[in-house]
């Protein structure tokens, strides 16, 4: 165990109850912004040259925010995109020698997040921001806001 508190063994096995989160465990929280392309590639740089994972975490809504309808196509295209995006960003990951893998998850993003952090027992979160403000902050809420006040692992968030 390392002094901040952190295992700096990514095989070591998780103490009951949920342990001690692990540094070597980087998930990112991904929906194709140019501020979360900025917040794999830290990971990815913090990753490189030791042990550690990185996980893009993509949270798709299946139900939209808009009481318009929308047709299959519009609901696929930035799915495609986004696809597109992730796959990009962990042929360079490969290529720096960092591990990365996605998970794609149905929900809303910062649950999504917050369940992946627990899940994989994470030691650290980037995410970016879309610099939400006024109105639509007090009404949607930010995504990185309530994964930093949820307070389960340190957060950086990216602009």
């Amino acid at each position: 165990m390392t002094p901040s508190g952190f295992s700096a063994d990514p095989t070591s096995p998780p103490r009951p109850g949920g342990g001690a989160a692990t540094a070597s465990r980087l998930l990112v929280g991904f929906d194709a912004s140019p501020s979360s392309v900025r917040a794999v590639r830290l990971a990815v740089d913090m990753a490189r040259g030791g042990r550690a994972t990185v996980w893009l975490v993509f949270a798709q809504q299946s139900r939209p925010l808009a009481a318009e309808p929308r047709t299959e196509e519009e609901i696929s295209v930035p799915v495609r995109t986004t696809q597109k995006a992730m796959e990009t960003l962990i042929q360079e990951a490969r290529d720096a020698g960092v591990r990365a893998e996605v998970i794609v998850r149905d929900g809303d993003p910062a649950t999504v997040i917050l369940s992946v952090v627990r899940e994989l027992n994470a030691g650290m979160v980037f995410v970016g921001t879309r610099g939400l403000g006024g109105p639509a902050r007090l009404l949607l809420g930010s995504v990185s806001s309530r994964v930093v006040n949820a307070g389960l692992v340190p957060v950086t968030v990216v602009p």
